[in-house]
């Protein structure tokens, strides 16, 4: 029995080392180092930040505070950023991994004091696989003295680390939007709602997914979507958490066969071309019912009438409908309602009594209808006159050059005698 227990403990001491060298490993240092930690107003300081770590790591970004009344930031290179007391180191995007970063930062001593140089918030390193490590560091303290002073002992950098909590990664796994180039997609998406029954015609051998997470750092991964065939498919939607966590959205993916979607297809047009067109009354109201719904106005007061038009009424499905027809063409299958659209917009729209259409009316065809034969008659006698205009316009032309030239004729008979 006693045996036993010295086991279990043993065990229980090797685990507690395993967990300790892990926790050791996956943790970096920041040191900040000058070898100019004592300076004259005027002179440029640089200070070595290196970043270390047991474990090699990718990318890494933290920020830099120091004062800036005392001391002034003039460069660290393209990885650093910032001024005004507070820098931003960000080494980022990197594809070969490294135990060690070293950025410099040079300052030009601006006025006497003692400047703390140290990290400001959270710091990051983060390692290939996207996982976080801790950092710690040390903060670094440069002195400014007046020029002629005497220098005095270097300052040792502080051997107490700042150690800046580890970032708790993201768990949000969740989208905020979901949608499918296909037939049918139900039911509606909702970001709780896991599963859904989509449908896609014949010639789709791979769902077209449009998508958005509700964290940008989630990653979303797609399973089982080439090759879709005919019948039963399962499309998986995999949506990763920052922090690992996982989530996933069952999409029942039905192919149709060609012959249903020829099928389909023909329901479709011939109900487009069934489309029913009904009327009927609601309280006070006339309403017409076609693709859309479109309330009959009283256009009685209506200041401009399109030319042409006269009002009048015509009896549709038993009701009597306030309607303007053409003043030259009573019995013309076009005449015009003032309707109440979709968009909430009173306007004219063209009525075709055969087809049982509606369209917002334009006017261009119609107008050239109601001028009827009158403006015809009138429209071919201005072309008679215009035409009469030209010839004696160009009669008398003739007529002038006829005389010039008479004249010219009669100059050169008189010169010769």
């Amino acid at each position: 029995m006693r045996g036993r227990y010295w086991v279990t403990g043993i065990l229980i001491l090797f685990g507690c080392m395993l967990v300790s060298m892990r926790a050791d490993a996956a943790s970096g240092v920041v040191q900040f180092t000058t070898t100019t930690p004592v300076v004259t107003k005027g002179d440029v300081c640089t200070v070595v930040c290196q970043v270390t770590s047991e474990e090699a790591f990718l990318d890494t970004s933290f920020s830099v505070s120091y004062d800036d009344h005392v001391l002034t930031f003039l460069t660290g290179g393209a990885k650093v950023k910032g001024g005004n007391g507070l820098l931003k180191v960000s080494s980022l995007g990197n594809t070969e991994e490294t135990k060690k970063k070293t950025f410099s930062l040079q300052f030009e001593a601006k006025k006497k004091g003692s400047c703390l140089i140290e990290l400001e918030g959270q710091a990051d390193i983060i390692d290939s696989e996207g996982g976080h490590l801790s950092l710690s560091s040390n903060r670094l303290t440069v002195t400014v003295q007046k020029k002629g002073a005497v220098a005095s002992p270097s300052p040792v950098p502080s051997v107490d680390p700042k150690v800046t909590p580890q970032p708790v990664p993201a768990k949000e796994n969740r989208l905020k939007k979901l949608s499918a180039h296909c037939v049918s997609f139900e039911p509606n998406f909702a970001p709780e709602q896991k599963e859904y029954n989509v449908t896609v015609d014949a010639a789709t051998d791979k769902l077209y997914i449009s998508y958005v997470p509700m964290d940008e750092k989630a990653r979303v991964l797609l399973k089982g979507n080439e090759e879709l065939v005919s019948g039963s498919n399962r499309v998986i939607v995999r949506v990763l958490a920052e922090n690992g966590g996982e989530r996933q959205y069952v999409l029942n993916v039905r192919k149709e066969t060609e012959k249903e979607t020829k099928k389909r297809e023909e329901q479709g047009q011939s109900q487009k071309k069934d489309m029913t067109f009904s009327i009927a009354r609601r309280g006070n109201g006339i309403f017409i019912q076609n693709s859309y719904e479109f309330e009959v106005l009283d256009a009685s007061e209506v200041s401009q009438v399109p030319a042409g038009y006269i009002q009048s009424n015509i009896e549709l499905q038993g009701i009597t409908v306030p309607a303007f027809t053409m003043e030259q063409d009573l019995d013309n299958n076009y005449l015009l309602l003032y309707l109440k659209g979709p968009s909430k917009q009173s306007t004219w729209y063209q009525y075709d009594r055969e087809e049982q259409t509606l369209q917002r009316y334009t006017g261009t065809m119609t107008e050239r209808v109601n001028r009827g034969d009158k403006e015809e008659r009138k429209e071919t006698a201005d072309n008679s006159n215009y035409i009469w205009i030209v010839i004696v316009v160009v009669l008398v032309i003739l007529l002038l050059c006829m005389l010039i030239a008479m004249l010219k004729m009669a100059m050169q008979r008189k010169r010769r005698t």
